[in-house]
This record gives structure tokens, C-alpha cells and sequence, in this order.
């Protein structure tokens, strides 16, 4: 009996004396934020809104609903628009400007393409600013091995004039 109290002390030593494999978790947004969701949840007439200031500052508010689809923020009217809503798993938000009435959405991706701001253009672009950055890199290993050439050549030079006399 004592034999087997040993064994099974060292299976619980080596039991503890692993370190349980962390699991990575994923994100999850602040408590307050969550918070203000789970509020607007609960009550109909009202939504969650990320603000965004004129000094560059994030916000997320909780606001009443007046009068159907418009909230009132920092005394400023903005109008909601339920095609223009943000979701994270369950939740849902608006996103707003402090100087814009409309809700930012992707709803103008027309515009956006006819003045090609669009990023879908960018791949050619990308694909030809990434082809010059790998024929300046290749061209730069080229010149550190002609400058260590000149450089032995010019040593070898030197030997036979003043030294290997």
C-alpha cells in the first residue's frame, strides 16, 4: 500500500505542477459598452450611439428616441435610419457624426465608386507599389555587393603598391 500512496502523490505533483493550456479568447467589448447595450435592450425607445466629436473622440451614448427616428445629442438632432444600423453578435448601434444628421453607412457605395475613392480600386496600385518595393530591395543588394568588390580591389591595390614590397 505504501508503494501505490507514492505513485499516486507523484501523478498529483506532476498533475500540478502542469500549466493548464490557456485558451485564446476572442474579443469582447468594454463592460461599459455592453452595459449600454443590455439598457437598450430592455427599453424600446431607446438605442445606443457612437458618437463621434469634432475632436476626435468616441463616445457611445445612450439616447431616447423622439418622434419615431430621431435622437437628440449634445442638444444636436441626428435621424435614425434602421438600414443604417451597426451589428456585434447581438447588439446593435448607430454610428454618428457630431456635425452629420445621417447615420454613417455603406449605403453610398455608388458615390463612393463614381469618384473612385473605392478600395477595390487599390489592388492594381497595391500590387504594382509592392512590385517596386521588391525591384528596389533586389536593386540595393546588387549595389552592397559592387561597393564590397570596389572596396577588396582597391585593398588588394594598395597591398601591391606600399606594402607587398
Amino acid at each position: 500500500m505504501g508503494r501505490l500512496d507514492r505513485i499516486e502523490d507523484k501523478l498529483k505533483l506532476m498533475e500540478s505542477s502542469q500549466t493548464p493550456v490557456k485558451k485564446k479568447k476572442g474579443f469582447k467589448l468594454p463592460w461599459k459598452i455592453t452595459t449600454l447595450m443590455k439598457k437598450s435592450s430592455k427599453k424600446d425607445d431607446f438605442v445606443v450611439i457612437q458618437y463621434l466629436t469634432q475632436k476626435y473622440e468616441i463616445r457611445f451614448k445612450l439616447c431616447k428616441i423622439i418622434s419615431g427616428d430621431v435622437v437628440v445629442v449634445n442638444n444636436k438632432v441626428h435621424r435614425l435610419n434602421p438600414k443604417k444600423m451597426w451589428k456585434y453578435g447581438k447588439y446593435r448601434w448607430y454610428i454618428h457624426k457630431e456635425i452629420d444628421r445621417e447615420p454613417i453607412s455603406n449605403e453610398d457605395l455608388e458615390e463612393v465608386k463614381a469618384r473612385n475613392d473605392d478600395t477595390e480600386a487599390d489592388v492594381p496600385l497595391i500590387k504594382a507599389v509592392l512590385g517596386a518595393i521588391q525591384r528596389q530591395q533586389q536593386s540595393g543588394k546588387k549595389n552592397v555587393a559592387l561597393i564590397i568588390g570596389v572596396l577588396i580591389a582597391a585593398g588588394i591595390g594598395a597591398f601591391i603598391l606600399f606594402g607587398g614590397g
